[in-house]
Formats: structure tokens, C-alpha cells, sequence
């Protein structure tokens, strides 16, 4: 059943009205609720998702989180429900039911504004983080926090939706370790090395926010996903205009700290520090040199300490900047030298192989060939695993893993969609297993290592005849031999003149 203007209502009870937008998992109507006579917005899961277990799964977790939280910021959840397959038609359907925010996305605003002033900026962001810290206090992360994802109301009131890739200590993992999850404009630098994401990294996307809220455009911007994503990890955004206060850039600079240990740790903080900004207190400066995600020390450019994190992540072939650098480390020992010991330069740190991020999401629904050929390109080796499902086209990927921050050298399993295997039909035996077609005819021929009969010459090969008159087999072993017969004759071998064997024709 595919959710659709004129439909039956929803459980009984929800009549869609007017599709309102379409996200990457559901779609979202507005709609009526019969029984209490109130509009409301239902979020329907996709009818191509229907099928997989791994989508609905997120979908029922999205209520699951959304449900524990009660906050004037947060879109409030309503009902669930799930129709299974041939209850109301052929698809299994699962939807939402939510608070009808009457307004427009954050993005919409963005879209059609350009750029927000700084009061109008601060008072998004401090209702933002008012929610982002109810959901942190309850043990859930958002983990894409994006414009779209923040609903502004006609009141003013500032809400956010869309927990479908929500993390909490108390669910189920959907996600593979490593697995790349989030929108690449607004995703952390952690998050974009595999890593797992926490209520940093909502702080993050929320500065994000701020800085694309002030800027008028996005800190970051790339041909793709993944060299965004990359610029995440390595760059430093552009300063904010001239005309941004003091105090608003440092508020803005600590939420886009490179490393998670450095931003404001939760919602909570963040909204205490925008508290701060609108009173007039000053904030203390972001750490000097967090803008980028610093690779391992290199010896001679600088004695910089290593940050103790253990968060970095090469993602450029480091070697080849050693080797520029022309970088040698040796021990001297002067003959005659008093006691003292010589000094000698510092070992250099390991530095963690080359490194490239994938994202899954940029392969999903791709062909496998040109998915391979892509990969391979990258340095990376690929296995192929078929996956028998209805819901993807023949031959397109359906799951890619690892993924994240991923060494030059490993092998990549890309799991592509092939199509069921047809069920036969009543009173039809099913076919027999395919196998390897059976040898027509076959010549066999030994030899002893005696002689010229090496082993570097051709073997006796295969031959087909017709169903009557002479069968004849010819092949070499070491230079000449054959091998004649009539179809049920016996004829001789001979391999570099000196071995005889036997030949038949297989009678047929």
C-alpha cells in the first residue's frame, strides 16, 4: 500500500490531506485526525523501504526515541502504527503521528532569506540547543541536526523533528561499526572518521548552523559527499563576516572545534553559553589551533606534543609528505667525545597508513560494476556479495562495509541486490541444480617420466565425433604424440617416441 492523497485513513483514524515534504526515509502529509478533529503531520515510511527490515527498524526506533521526549522545542510524537503486508494491500506500512508545526523549515528560511541577523541567529540557536539538551539528559543523540531537520514556528517557537537516526545507550544498534551516518554539511569530524557520535557532535551540527545562519552559505561545499565530509576532518571554515560580534564568533568557534573534548559538551552548555552571549558576558576564547584535526607530529617542523585524544586520523598518504620533507634520523657517536652523550633527534611517531573515507550512502543504489571500478581506483580491494531481495534492483548495492575512515589495502564487501529465485509454480518440478556440461568424448593418455616425455609439452585434449565411423583424439605431451581408434577400438600412444598408451573413444 503506497500512502497517497485519497486513501483510506491511516489506522481508521488518519485522513492525509496535502504531502508537505519527502525525506530520506518517509514521507510527510498533513493530515486529520478523525476521532479528535485536529490536524496533525504523519510521517509514512516509504513504500520502497517497506521491505527492509533495516529501515523499518529505524522508523519504529524514531518513535521509540521521540516518545521519551517532552520538550516545547521538540516535535511531540502523538501515535504510531504498522499495517502488515495484505491487511490493506500487498506492502507493509508503518507511519507516524506528530505535532503540526505551522510554519516552515529552517532551511526554507535560509533559502529565502540568504542570511538571519544575529539576534534572530542566537534565539534559533539557543532554542535549538534547549532541545538538544533535553534529548542529551535522556541519553539520546540526534546525529543530523541540519536546518532542515529544525521546524520554525509562525509563533517564533523553534522545534526539531526527525530522530530516524537517533543513538541511545538503551537501543539496539542500527548501524555497522564504522558506518558513516548524517548529513555531510553539518557532520562532526568524529562522526565523519567512523567514529561513534555523542552530544559533541549535535554541538557541532548546531554550529554548523550558526555559522551558515550568519554567513549566509555553508561553511564547507564539495563536488560530493565525501569531499565534504573530508574538508569536515582537515579545514578550517572561513572567519564569519566583519560585522559578527566578538563574542558570537567565539561562541560559533568553540561549537566547530575540530575535537569533541574542546567544543561545549552537551545541549545544556551550549544553551548556557548563548545565555551568556545574550547578557553581555563574555565567553573565553576557542583553543588556539583547533580548527583542523591535526595529523601525527612530524620531527624537525616544530616540537608540537601530540594531542593525547587519540582522535587523529590520517587521511592523506603521510608518506609522501615525510618524504618531501627530505626527513632523516640518525644516531652520531664522536670517537674521543667526553662522557656526555651525544644528542640525537627524535624517533619519529608510527604514522598510521593512508587512509580514505567512504561514505556509505554514496554507493547505496549504484550499479555493483561501476561501484567496484570507483573503489578500486581508491586503492581499495572489493568482494562482491550477493543478496537475494525484492526491494532493490538486480545488480545495484544495497550495503557497503566498512565504512568511515578506511586504510589503502583493505577489502571492501559490497553487498548488491539479485533477484529472487522463482518459486515453481504447482505441479511443476522445480529444474535440476546447473552443473558443468558432461565431456562428449575423452582422451586419456599416460606416460612414464622415462624418455623425452616431459612435462612442459601440451596434454591430450578433447574432441568431439559423430556417431559413426573413425574417433580420432590428437594431442602432445612432449612434442608428438596421438592416438588413434575406431569408437570401440583400441589404438596406441605414443609420447616422444617411447611411451605407448591407450585411447578410447567413449561410446555414446
Amino acid at each position: 500500500m503506497t500512502a497517497d492523497h485519497g486513501s483510506p485513513p491511516l489506522g481508521g483514524r488518519y485522513e492525509l490531506v496535502s504531502l508537505l515534504a519527502t525525506g530520506g526515509m518517509g514521507q510527510v502529509w498533513r493530515a486529520r485526525d478523525t476521532l479528535l478533529d485536529r490536524p496533525v503531520a504523519v510521517k509514512v515510511l516509504r513504500s520502497e523501504f517497506a521491505g527492509d527490515a533495516t529501515f523499518v527498524a529505524r522508523f519504529r526506533a524514531e518513535a521509540r526515541h521521540t516518545a521519551v521526549l517532552a520538550h516545547r522545542n521538540i516535535a511531540a510524537l502523538h501515535d504510531y502504527g504498522e499495517v502488515p503486508a495484505g491487511e490493506a494491500g500487498p506492502e507493509h506500512l508503518a507511519y507516524l503521528v506528530m505535532e503540526l508545526v505551522e510554519g516552515e523549515s529552517l532551511s526554507d528560511v535560509l533559502a529565502r532569506e540568504g542570511r538571519l541577523g544575529v539576534q534572530q541567529t542566537l534565539d534559533v540557536l539557543q532554542q535549538t540547543a534547549a532541545a538538544l539538551a533535553a534529548a542529551h539528559a535522556a541519553g539520546v543523540v540526534h546525529r543530523d541536526v541540519k536546518p532542515g531537520n529544525v521546524l520554525v514556528g509562525a509563533d517564533g517557537v523553534v522545534k526539531i523533528t526527525d530522530f530516524g537516526i537517533a543513538w541511545s545507550a538503551s537501543s539496539v544498534p542500527l548501524t555497522q561499526t564504522g558506518q558513516v551516518v548524517g548529513t555531510a554539511h553539518y557532520l562532526s569530524p568524529e562522526q565523519a572518521a567512523g567514529e561513534k557520535a555523542g552530544p559533541a557532535s549535535d554541538v557541532y551540527a548546531l554550529g554548523m548552523i550558526g555559522y551558515e545562519c550568519l554567513a549566509g552559505r555553508r561553511a564547507f561545499e564539495g563536488e560530493n559527499s565525501v569531499q565534504i565530509a573530508l574538508r569536515q576532518v582537515r579545514d578550517t571554515p572561513d572567519p564569519l563576516p566583519d560585522d559578527v560580534p566578538e563574542n558570537v564568533r567565539r561562541l560559533i568557534g568553540r561549537a566547530l572545534q575540530k575535537h569533541p573534548a574542546d567544543r561545549f559538551p552537551d545541549g545544556g552548555a551550549f544553551r548556557d553559553a548563548v545565555a551568556d552571549v545574550l547578557a553581555g558576558r563574555m565567553l573565553a576564547p576557542p583553543p588556539a589551533g583547533g580548527g583542523t584535526r591535526s595529523f601525527a607530529a612530524v620531527p624537525g617542523t616544530g616540537d608540537v606534543p601530540p594531542r593525547p585524544r587519540g582522535l587523529t586520523r590520517v587521511l592523506v598518504p603521510v608518506a609522501a609528505l615525510l618524504a618531501g620533507a627530505g626527513l632523516a634520523v640518525a644516531g652520531v657517536e664522536v670517537l674521543g667525545a667526553p662522557a656526555a652523550p651525544a644528542p640525537r633527534a627524535a624517533a619519529p611517531e608510527p604514522v598510521e597508513p593512508a587512509a580514505v573515507l567512504l561514505v556509505a550512502d554514496e554507493y547505496l543504489g549504484r550499479p555493483v560494476g561501476e561501484v567496484e571500478a570507483e573503489l578500486g581506483g581508491l586503492g581499495l580491494g572489493v568482494e562482491r556479495v550477493p543478496q537475494e531481495t525484492a526491494a532493490r534492483a538486480p545488480g545495484t548495492v544495497t550495503a557497503l562495509t566498512p565504512a568511515g575512515s578506511v586504510p589503502v589495502g583493505t577489502r571492501v564487501s559490497v553487498t548488491y541486490a539479485v533477484a529472487p529465485a522463482a518459486v515453481p509454480g504447482p505441479g511443476r518440478p522445480a529444474p535440476p541444480p546447473a552443473g558443468p556440461a558432461p565431456a562428449l568424448s575423452e582422451v586419456a593418455a599416460t606416460a612414464p617420466a622415462a624418455g623425452d616425455g616431459g612435462a612442459d609439452g601440451a596434454d591430450a585434449g578433447l574432441a568431439e565425433q559423430p556417431a559413426s565411423g573413425p574417433a580420432n583424439a590428437n594431442g602432445n605431451r612432449s612434442g608428438n604424440g596421438n592416438a588413434n581408434g575406431h569408437r570401440n577400438g583400441n589404438g596406441n600412444a605414443n609420447a616422444g617416441g617411447g611411451a605407448n598408451g591407450n585411447a578410447r573413444k567413449a561410446g555414446g
